[in-house]
């Protein structure tokens, strides 16, 4: 079995091979901050239309 096979037959571990990407960690990186964004402009936006006025 070659090095690349022996990757890949691995690959369902918790380390991802050499020059494969996390996926989970970079679905973390980008979407948290989108989501914590969305949250901030909801917030905002409910204040603004439903605010003490």
């Amino acid at each position: 079995m070659t090095e690349t096979q022996r990757a890949t037959a691995n690959a369902g571990s918790a380390e991802a091979p050499r020059g494969r990407t996390r996926w989970g960690v970079a679905a973390a990186i980008l979407g948290l901050p989108a989501l914590a964004v969305t949250g901030f402009l909801t917030l905002m936006a409910l204040w603004v239309l439903f605010g003490e006025s």
